[in-house]
């Protein structure tokens, strides 16, 4: 999950820290765009091997770091579940 805080630091020139804690909303804080919002879908759906939805694309769900890494992590969790 490391890869994603360096991906967002690197591609949008932030720094997480005390001032700017891993929760902020990156939209209203104007870090991250739509095209950022693209980029950021692709790069976890290239290095987890997982899919969004267009309803998780439309639903916040990836608004800040923390909410990226919950879930990313659900996402990982049912892919090792066995299908019924």
């Amino acid at each position: 999950m490391d890869s994603i805080r360096a991906f967002i630091e690197e591609q949008f020139l932030i720094e997480f820290d005390e001032s700017f804690p891993e929760d902020t909303n990156l939209f209203k804080e104007g870090v991250m765009d739509s095209f950022g919002y693209v980029q950021l879908c692709r790069f976890l759906e290239k290095e987890f091997g997982i899919t969004f939805s267009e309803a998780e694309m439309t639903g916040n769900v990836l608004v800040s770091l923390t909410q990226i890494r919950a879930t990313v992590a659900e996402k990982l969790s049912q892919q090792k579940q066995p299908q019924a």
